[in-house]
């Protein structure tokens, strides 16, 4: 689809002519605003300057293309080949009320670019996962996305897609309902939204049963010889780091030597944006060196997939089970350990043996970044057994 602005002269003055195409079919209509030639950015196809008129006539000029390929985008995903009359009907429709009305997308984008100044990255980020997602899923279903259909048969379809077609946890559906509620609640206080069938959608959350790995399964792993196998190698002593130290896979490859203090390591997080500090324990001073301090720079999607690789070849086979879904419905399934570790679980599995060493929760919530001892007790993940164990020896130390 191409859109083009042009000038058009007529007796009355020179107006904006837009030009459409798509599949063979071309539309033209006439912009009801008249503007002096000289101000016009032929190239840009926008006028120059920053006055009043200019920004509102450009803006104006936005929306309208906005709308137009948004109408096309529609038609395509609904797989209607329009015809010229439907397309004109449809976009006559759009543009009586392009300046009073804006579609969820519109609105969404206005809320994304405003957030930008006031809410951390992380959280203009998520805010563009959760959009690019029901983009994702509005082609999937082949049913708009728009303030009236984002009612129940939505919540019910995009919860079947996030389990049974996207392989999502409760937790992850959960956190996208919510960044769409907080779209939807802004909207309505601003009268922008009138449909409240949004108030029925439930954030779900669960306990993540995400594993972790003991002292036993990283000695493994770390004393394997992957010496013929630079590739596991490089994942095998980025990982070992991670699980160390506990800092993030994205922090972890952007450690400079600077960052290394004698205490431990001192650094900005590229997530957070915050100075973080943590220790540097067991393997970690080895590791480091081995690599002149410039770690390898490895992908989620690769480390993921290789860790995996590693953690076989260690005999991390301990079966374990996995809460998931299937036709919509809660199963358990039966993996072995080594299937379920990720880049995350290097992580979670400092902070969870740093809690069974005994070290002081405030501490650990310092390195990870947790601010509540309750989001922290549920990150970390300690079996009845070992909770068990180390009641038990806690109480022997304090008798004798």
């Amino acid at each position: 689809m191409n859109i083009n602005f042009n000038l058009l002269r007529k007796k009355n003055g020179t107006h904006i002519l837009m030009s459409i195409t798509f599949n063979g079919i071309r539309i033209q209509t006439t912009i009801n605003e008249k503007i002096d030639e000289k101000n016009w950015n032929k190239k840009k196809q926008r006028l120059k300057g920053n006055s009043t008129d200019a920004f509102n006539i450009n803006s104006y000029l936005m929306k309208i293309e906005n709308n137009a390929r948004d109408i096309y985008y529609k038609f395509k995903i609904e797989g209607i080949i329009p015809t010229k009359n439907q397309f004109k009907e449809k976009l006559s429709q759009k543009l009586n009320g392009v300046n009073t009305s804006l579609s969820f997308y519109d609105f969404v984008d206005e809320f994304i670019k405003n957030s930008k100044n006031s809410k951390k990255p992380s959280t203009t980020k998520e805010y563009i996962y959760t959009i690019e997602d029901l983009k994702s899923f509005e082609k999937y279903n082949k049913r708009r996305i728009d303030w009236d259909t984002l009612d129940l048969q939505f919540y019910e379809s995009y919860m079947d897609y996030q389990y049974n077609v996207k392989g999502n946890s409760q937790n992850l559906f959960g956190k996208r309902i919510k960044t769409i509620k907080t779209f939807l609640n802004d909207a309505t206080k601003k009268n922008i939204n009138k449909h409240l069938m949004f108030y029925g959608f439930k954030v779900l959350k669960k306990r993540s049963d995400n594993i972790y790995l003991n002292e036993d399964d990283l000695k493994k792993i770390y004393k394997l010889d992957l010496s013929k196998n630079k590739r596991l190698e490089r994942v095998r002593d980025l990982f070992i780091v991670g699980s160390r130290t506990g800092l993030r896979f994205s922090d972890l490859t952007t450690l400079r030597k600077e960052d290394i203090t004698k205490d431990g390591i001192r650094f900005q997080s590229d997530k957070t944006e915050k100075v973080l500090n943590t220790v540097i324990i067991e393997e970690t001073q080895e590791i480091l060196e081995k690599y002149n301090y410039q770690l390898p720079k490895i992908s989620n999607t690769n480390l993921n997939k290789y860790i995996k690789e590693v953690g076989e070849l260690a005999d991390i086979s301990e079966v374990s089970y996995k809460d998931t879904f299937k036709s919509g419905k809660p199963i358990s399934k039966k993996l072995k350990k080594y299937e379920r570790i990720s880049c995350h679980t290097a992580r979670r599995s400092f902070a969870t043996n740093m809690y069974k060493r005994k070290f002081p929760i405030y501490y650990l919530m310092k390195i990870t970044g947790h601010k509540k001892e309750s989001d922290f007790l549920d990150y970390i993940k300690v079996t009845n057994e070992e909770a068990v164990k180390i009641i038990s020896m806690n109480y022997k130390k304090k008798s004798s």
